[in-house]
């Protein structure tokens, strides 16, 4: 006996149960991996298209708004109030309220519509819906020897002074619009709004409504927010745009139906 370990006299004797304990890990971890990519898998092809499905409805709602107050047709809605929610509804018979409003939606309305679609036909504008910058210019101009033609019209036909106001108003909000619109795009849809809002607001503070108007103000005001909201989510404008465009169309309209 030397007292010193003799490495040839020794087996070295593999840890088989080790070994296996290490495989066993690395199986879990495989299986651990594979798992969570099959659930991402899983969970991407199922979340991205309800993701997208929500962002298309959104899109199509907001379009739906956007289409059914556009500024060619807000005159037509401030006429149906006026004419038929107002103290001139039991003075003026039907058949004449009727000729008024479609004549003011023939004008401000059809005659802009048809102009714009000749335009974008001979490739003047790029775009039906009006949305590029560059392409406002003539459609504004148009706009407003539509809303001074349609004022004439009313003052012709003997209308309150405040209708045919509403009209100049209008036609103030364009222009200020089309000079904007040289340096920085101005939301029309917000005007128009802005331009119903105002309206409403006057006829609530002297009376002129048939009933109490403040449920027709609130209804408005929500109406105007859901319009300007959907113009941000298309992408049309930003909320700088929408608001300095309602507040043009808000301080024109209420400043000539005093």
């Amino acid at each position: 006996m030397s007292g010193k370990f003799e490495l040839e006299d020794i087996e070295i004797v593999p840890d088989v149960n080790n070994d296996s304990e290490n495989v066993q890990l690395e199986n879990t971890d495989n299986e651990a991996t594979d798992l969570k990519q099959s659930f991402d898998i899983d969970n991407g092809s199922t979340t991205a298209p309800l993701l997208r499905r929500k962002a298309n409805i959104t899109s199509l709602i907001a379009s739906l708004f956007s289409y059914i107050f556009s500024p060619l047709l807000v005159p037509s809605y401030a006429m149906m109030i006026a004419l038929n929610l107002s103290y001139i509804t039991p003075v003026a018979n039907l058949k004449t309220r009727i000729i008024v409003l479609f004549a003011s939606f023939v004008i401000t309305c059809m005659m802009p519509a048809s102009i714009i679609a000749y335009l974008f036909k001979a490739g003047k504008i790029s775009d039906i819906g009006v949305n590029n910058q560059k392409d406002r210019l003539i459609p504004y101009i148009v706009t407003i020897v539509c809303y001074i033609v349609c004022a004439i019209y009313l003052t012709e036909v003997n209308t309150p002074i405040w209708i045919p106001g509403f009209m100049i108003g209008g036609g103030l909000a364009a222009l200020t619009s089309m000079l904007v619109n040289i340096k920085w795009k101005i939301s029309a849809h917000g005007a128009g709004m802005g331009g119903l809002m105002a309206l409403v607001f006057m006829m609530w503070r002297n009376g002129y409504g048939l009933f109490d108007y403040t449920s027709v103000v609130c209804a408005v005001t929500l109406l105007t927010g859901i319009v300007c909201s959907a113009r941000i989510i298309l992408g049309r404008h930003t909320l700088g745009q929408v608001l300095v465009g309602t507040l043009n169309g808000l301080f024109w309209v209420a400043l000539m139906t005093i």
